[in-house]
């Protein structure tokens, strides 16, 4: 096999580019489930900003919320919540079946409007971690801003 042998198989990476720290109006781009190269479970929302307090996540760009999935995580709470704000509904309503509609091909949730607060902290195991809560668009800027100092 020469150098190339492996391209069709090859895809592009961009690295990735997530939400920081600050309060949020975003567009959903698309919302997918994949396992990553290190063959891990992710969650990932593809975002456009509109609004933002963050000076390195303007209004234009786009970013991604990533959530690796694992046994000892919290992941599956926090993609429940994201769920539940852009759908509408009570957390109690947001089931696998709910989940796996969401990362369809149809991409449902394409074009919702939401709004973050994301704020940095240490994880059980001492490492940073972006925590973001997702509110309806309907909660405004001062609701996120709030949501934000809640912590």
């Amino acid at each position: 096999m020469g150098l190339f042998g492996n391209i069709g198989a090859a895809s592009y990476s961009e690295g990735g580019v997530y939400l920081l720290p600050g309060v949020y109006r975003l567009e959903i781009l698309s919302v997918i489930s994949k396992r990553t190269r290190a063959q891990k479970d992710a969650f990932i929302v593809e975002l456009k900003v509109l609004e933002s307090t963050s000076t390195e996540r303007l209004p234009g760009s786009t970013c991604s919320w990533m959530v690796m999935i694992t046994q000892d995580s919290p992941a599956l709470g926090n993609i429940k919540q994201f769920l539940a704000t852009v759908i509408g509904c009570e957390m109690s309503q947001i089931d696998e079946r709910v989940a796996e509609a969401a990362v369809a091909q149809q991409q449902p949730l394409k074009g919702h409007i939401v709004r973050a607060a994301a704020v940095n902290i240490l994880t059980k195991k001492n490492t940073p971690f972006t925590k973001v809560k997702w509110l309806p668009d309907s909660a405004g800027a001062a609701g996120a801003q709030a949501a934000l100092a809640e912590g």
